[in-house]
């Protein structure tokens, strides 16, 4: 097939592969695919796992697991996050309650059922990154976790 004539320039400044927004989203695909098998073995969705994840951080590191501090720490917007924990309540996997320490805000805590599926998926998503990433040396992986920090960092709002 012929390639269409036009005198219009090109909007792109490069070729696909040469621009780094089209590689980052390539790779933000593959990756979403690789979770999106593992998540729906465990019946959640990836913003549930998110939320789930950061509230076991949140044990682990004796913070207070408070609504506002999910938004903050797994960057999901608060309507966003307030479905989602709604769901996951439905499921018996988190309960919410008012915070003791702060009535104004709403502590969400684990069910017994709850933090065992997140023990779970969080192993099952530690294999996946450790195979995902396991086409890079040590030394890629250390250049590409200071590049993927460097980069949230200046564009952190």
């Amino acid at each position: 097939m012929k390639k269409p004539e036009t005198s219009e320039p090109s909007p792109f400044k490069y070729e696909a592969d040469d621009s780094p927004g089209f590689l980052l989203w390539r790779v933000i695909a593959l990756w979403q695919g690789k979770l999106a098998g593992i998540f729906g073995e465990f019946g959640i969705t990836q913003t549930q796992f998110a939320i789930l994840a950061s509230l076991r951080w949140f044990e682990l590191q004796q913070k207070p697991p408070t609504q506002a501090r999910l938004v903050e720490h797994a960057k999901i917007d608060k309507m966003t996050l307030s479905k989602a924990i709604r769901k996951l309540e439905a499921k018996g996997y988190v309960l919410r309650e008012a915070s003791v320490s702060d009535t104004r805000a709403i502590q969400i805590c684990f069910t017994d059922n709850g933090r065992q599926l997140i023990h779970q998926a969080i192993l099952a998503v530690e294999r996946a990154d450790d195979e995902f990433f396991s086409c890079l040396t040590e030394h890629q992986m250390a250049s590409w976790k200071t590049l993927a920090i460097s980069i949230i960092a200046g564009n952190h709002t």
